[in-house]
């Protein structure tokens, strides 16, 4: 959240700052992946779109919020999961919300509702198959905005020498 500006982005990703710099107080990140028929690229087949949201208060992290939602265009079906944590720096895990809508409706349940016992363990699974591996996800996505916040930074320094340089020759 240092940077005023972005410059550069990895494909397919978007981001939202809340906030003004530089008083900002979070930001969300979207990654978007479009399906298309293979024999018609105009075709759309399905979408889904993973975001995260940070926020902050002043310095500490205070809110955390998940969100995966996706359509099949040819069946006409969408649907959403978001997972909340609102206090993601105690030592709690179980505490997240998990909201899901559907063509079923919705439902909300908390973590700590699903079972973790030896034979069936639901939570762990769950945290292991989808919540770890969207955080990693999240994490390189991240990771690869900020190499090339710092290329295109180092860029925009040789540009702006050249164009010293060149100003020297009047």
């Amino acid at each position: 959240m240092s940077y005023q500006t972005l410059d550069t982005l990895p494909a397919n990703t978007t981001i939202q700052f809340i906030g003004n710099y530089p008083n900002r107080t979070g930001l969300r990140i979207r990654k978007f992946n479009i399906e298309t028929e293979p024999n018609s690229k105009s075709k759309l087949k399905r979408s889904e779109e993973k975001s995260l949201l940070l926020e902050f208060n002043g310095s500490v992290l205070s809110k955390v919020e998940v969100s995966v939602i996706e359509e099949d265009v040819q069946i006409e079906q969408k649907s959403k999961t978001i997972i909340l944590d609102n206090t993601p720096l105690d030592e709690v895990l179980n505490d997240m919300e998990i909201l899901f809508s559907g063509i079923e409706g919705s439902s909300k349940i908390n973590l700590s509702d699903l079972k973790n016992e030896d034979i069936k363990p639901e939570r762990n699974n769950f945290k292991k198959d989808f919540y770890i591996k969207f955080l990693l996800d999240f994490h390189s996505q991240i990771s690869s905005i900020l190499a090339l916040q710092k290329n295109q930074g180092i860029k925009g320094q040789k540009n702006m020498m050249k164009q010293l340089n060149q100003s020297l020759r009047y």
